[in-house]
């Protein structure tokens, strides 16, 4: 369930909305929907929409060079009933399929001890795009039939750091992908380790790295760098309490330039102007993949063994 506010000229419309979000037959299904099929074209190229919510400014997409925001969907967040330090997380789901859909079950810190993002850290037990047919510039495959498992760590926003700590998976039937079956997305995390794991298989494993993730990072190196982790615990900043999202995602940096897509090319570059126009006004490339009930992201259950619950 998600609340939206329309504003179109000195119009304000207010809407309770049910698509974005919502429970058929005892699984969680969280759909991206088009803005126009909500509130009609003419809001995306004239009007603006503000979120109720919003925890990051700007909240309000107006119509200006660029159009309104012309896909919504919901983001599912426990930051005000439940997290937890340590523990087994296990997430049974059924991914999109559609392309440039991004769904994602990651985990946020309660509260940022060591500094705004990504200087507490970021936990992704899944990420996915949910392209049929996506490969990068190598010719491997980067859609559906893959999911990655992520830290996320660093100063600040230029400073992130994710590739020594980040693990993919393709799944091993042949002709088959992640949207097809439900899968459990697991995450195992102690004081001394984060273990991901699909299907209850290992895709990927962190324990204390020599020197902290300060060093891992490379931080050590910059010499006017203050370690901001140094009075916190060995896997620092992994070592405080964190809570759950779950969402469905669409476009953004997650989707390289350069990288190629059956039948129809990446609808935007990251460099343009305009991204979310060369998106909408390309639908006939993407939309056709949407289909009505592939594209939501589906959790049969949410499930965590705690050793220090909220």
């Amino acid at each position: 369930m998600k609340t939206m506010t329309v504003m179109s000229c000195s119009i304000y419309k207010y809407k309770l909305s049910y698509i974005f979000s919502f429970v058929k037959d005892g699984v969680l299904y969280i759909r991206p929907t088009l803005t126009a099929d909500e509130y009609g074209e003419d809001v995306l190229y004239n009007g603006a929409i503000r979120e109720p919510g919003c925890n990051r400014e700007p909240c309000v997409s107006y119509a200006d060079e660029d159009i309104v925001l012309p896909v919504q969907s919901a983001r599912i967040r426990t930051i005000n009933s439940f997290s937890f330090l340590y523990g087994r997380v296990e997430v049974r789901a059924k991914l999109p399929r559609g392309d440039w859909l991004w769904p994602a079950i990651w985990l946020k810190p309660r509260k940022d001890e060591y500094g705004s993002w990504p200087a507490s850290g970021e936990i992704d037990i899944m990420e996915a795009r949910a392209n049929k047919k996506l490969t990068n510039a190598a010719g491997v495959s980067q859609g559906i039939d893959r999911v990655g498992a992520t830290l996320h760590f660093g100063l600040n926003s230029s400073y992130n750091v994710w590739r020594p700590t980040h693990w993919e998976m393709n799944i091993a039937e042949s002709g088959r992908d992640f949207a097809d079956d439900f899968h459990v997305f697991g995450l195992e995390w102690t004081a001394d380790h984060l273990n991901f794991t699909v299907d209850g298989k290992r895709i990927g494993s962190r324990g204390v790295p020599p020197g902290g993730f300060w060093k891992l990072g490379g931080f050590d190196k910059i010499p006017s760098a203050r370690n901001i982790w140094k009075d916190g615990k060995p896997m620092a900043p992994f070592d405080k309490k964190f809570f759950i999202i779950l969402n469905v995602a669409v476009g953004g940096n997650f989707f390289p330039d350069g990288w190629y897509n059956s039948p129809h090319p990446k609808p935007w570059t990251s460099s343009s102007p305009y991204p979310m126009r060369d998106f909408w006004e390309h639908r006939d490339w993407w939309l056709p993949t949407w289909d009505e009930e592939d594209r939501s992201l589906r959790v049969d259950y949410v499930r965590v063994y705690c050793y220090e619950c909220k």
